[in-house]
């Protein structure tokens, strides 16, 4: 279809760096001259992609590449809130940062060879002052070059942010599977749990444009006071 060509014409202005994060789109009828197709093909292919959240439309100025800034990650990743309802971003401590070797499912989930070289990295998530996930991201250190433990403890913005705007590598979505299971014992004690608790866990991979595993991710949630949200729209059938 005419229109996907497009948009995988656009996506390739963004890997390339051409149109930054943050940066504007040409208008509808400028990238219709370009491609050589009409308006409505240039809509269909730019609504596609506002809808997976790689553009952003900002009435009256145009349309954007998406920053993955914490307003984003807020809305689209970050989907654990208390069991008031109250939603904010948590506080994030840095418990290790090593480089290692990949495990067999590592290497399997994020597409390396076996024993390729990647950085582990732990998180304590917190929210209202409370511990509430533990998180252990796993990311290729090829494809991470250069990446260090005091850049990434002294990041301003989110993690994929740094991943976005220091590397070029942009997350544009995630795949999870979720289950209930005793607290690991390392989590149990980051936080503060008794060895019998249960607990919610996250397996995530994060995903480029072009559908490549960027970043395998377990998050251990206590949901003693906290719940997993997942916001569905559409047509239920």
């Amino acid at each position: 279809m005419l229109y996907r060509d497009v948009k995988q014409k656009l996506v390739a202005d963004i890997v390339s760096g051409a149109v930054p994060p943050g940066g504007g789109l040409p208008s509808e009828t400028e990238l219709a001259k370009r491609f050589g197709v009409s308006i409505g093909t240039i809509r269909r292919a730019v609504d596609e992609m506002v809808a997976e959240h790689v553009l952003v439309r900002q009435q009256g100025r145009g349309t954007f590449v998406g920053k993955l800034d914490k307003e984003r990650f807020m809305f689209q990743f970050f989907k654990i809130e208390g069991s008031d309802g109250a939603r904010e971003f948590p506080q994030v401590k840095l418990l290790s940062f090593v480089r290692a070797r990949a495990t067999q499912s590592e290497a399997r989930l994020l597409g390396l060879d076996p024993g390729a070289a990647v950085f582990h990295i732990e998180n304590l998530l917190s929210l209202r002052g409370q511990p509430v996930i533990h998180d252990t991201i796993v990311i290729s250190a090829a494809r991470f070059g250069g990446l260090t433990k005091a850049q990434f403890a002294a990041r301003q913005g989110t993690i994929y942010e740094l991943y976005q705007t220091t590397f070029g590598v942009t997350v544009v979505g995630a795949d999870e599977r979720l289950r209930a299971q005793t607290v690991p014992t390392a989590s149990a004690k980051i936080l503060g749990l008794p060895d019998s608790a249960a607990v919610l866990r996250i397996d995530r991979v994060a995903t480029s444009f072009a559908q490549e595993p960027i970043e395998y991710r377990v998050s251990i949630v206590n949901t003693q006071q906290h719940d997993y949200l997942a916001r569905l729209t559409g047509q239920v059938i």
